[in-house]
């Protein structure tokens, strides 16, 4: 039913609690920039944990958004960033319109559509976000939050997938969130993050299939495979953004670790191998985290302390990262690709 990633065993213990930013912030939207089209509210109280998409000169943008604290229920805005205004900073004194492209609409998602992840399989363009379910503020009950994928059709948005869990954890799970779809050359893996009953987690990769769109269908994975524990001095981690793809069929994931001390949300790297058939293989992991909170607007805010990344696009100026600045800002930043391989060569496994 499940098995540890090749490799997965010994990534933690080559990880040291060190820090090495080498993330070159770019800028950042807040939320009295972005404004809400269609909608009564002007504008959101906090836009953050953006997904992202780079589509020719442009920057699609898909920040999770809350208008009132009462139940800090999420929705997702699209905006349109020219690519332009990301790399020479003026991203932080622009105003963008969006509009609404994922909202709470069925039992899965009541409470909540939150911090989505885009990225392309094929020619079509998905996005797998949270849905907090109707038992999400139910403390104890199963299945309080679940990965749900829509898929980007000529209307826009369509639901099409409520991730379940794995049968072997079926009555289990709490919570579930972290979630993306990678295709290896022909079969499909979901990425996500269990939460058990107990308090537990799980960084996990399921084999899937999608249905063609319809209704929205729930789909259960097929074999999981345990990718990579924590460190020692983590009380957590969990998937950052889809990954990029660097060669043959390795890809670059960024990851983020909770620590046990300060509990601050810090970003680290791993090479997984991902091949037709086989379960994933954990090549190399960055021993030290690459990128930490550091800025004002990192430090402070609804989650003080937090870089959380859930876009990821790989462009000729270096690694494109959007990230949530302290669950209250969009925050864009740069990694150079090389630094980052040299890192991850000093934590090579394979």
């Amino acid at each position: 039913m499940v098995a540890i990633a090749t490799g997965g065993s010994e990534a933690p213990r080559l990880r040291t609690y060190e820090s090495r930013d080498i993330a070159r912030r770019l800028g950042t939207i807040t939320p009295e920039r972005l404004f809400l089209n269609g909608f009564p509210v002007r504008n959101p109280v906090a836009a953050f944990n953006p997904g992202m998409l780079v589509d020719g000169g442009y920057v699609a943008l898909y920040p999770r958004i809350i208008v009132g604290y009462y139940k800090y229920v999420s929705a997702v805005v699209e905006a349109r960033i020219p690519l332009g205004d990301v790399l020479d900073g003026s991203v932080s004194l622009n105003s963008y319109s969006s509009t609404l492209a994922l909202t709470p609409s069925t039992k899965y998602d009541l409470w909540g559509v939150e911090d989505p992840r885009a990225y392309r399989l094929g020619d079509r363009h998905y996005i797998t976000y949270t849905g907090r379910t109707l038992g999400y503020f139910n403390t104890g009950e199963t299945d309080r939050t679940l990965p749900i994928t829509a898929i980007r059709l000529e209307g826009g948005w369509v639901k099409l997938v409520v991730h379940k869990p794995p049968e072997w954890l079926e009555g289990r799970v709490s919570n579930d969130k972290n979630a993306f779809i990678v295709d290896r050359d022909g079969g499909l893996l979901l990425f996500h993050r269990p939460q058990l009953l107990d308090g537990s987690r799980m960084l996990l990769a399921s084999e899937i299939q999608l249905p063609p769109a319809g209704s929205l269908a729930e789909v259960r994975p097929g074999r999981s495979w345990i990718v990579m524990e924590p460190a020692g001095f983590e009380v957590k981690i969990g998937w950052g953004p889809p990954p990029v793809r660097v060669r043959g069929r390795d890809y670059l994931f960024l990851l983020h670790g909770v620590g046990r001390e300060l509990q601050a949300y810090r970003v680290f790297a791993s090479l997984i191998e991902l091949s037709p058939g086989e379960g994933p293989v954990v090549k190399a992991v960055s021993r030290r985290y690459l990128m930490e909170p550091r800025e004002s607007y990192e430090l402070y805010g609804d989650r003080p302390y937090t870089v959380f990344p859930c876009g990821l696009e790989l462009t000729r100026w270096g690694l494109l990262v959007s990230y949530g600045a302290a669950d209250y800002v969009v925050g864009f930043a740069l990694l150079d690709l090389d630094e980052v391989l040299g890192e991850l060569d000093r934590g090579r496994i394979y």
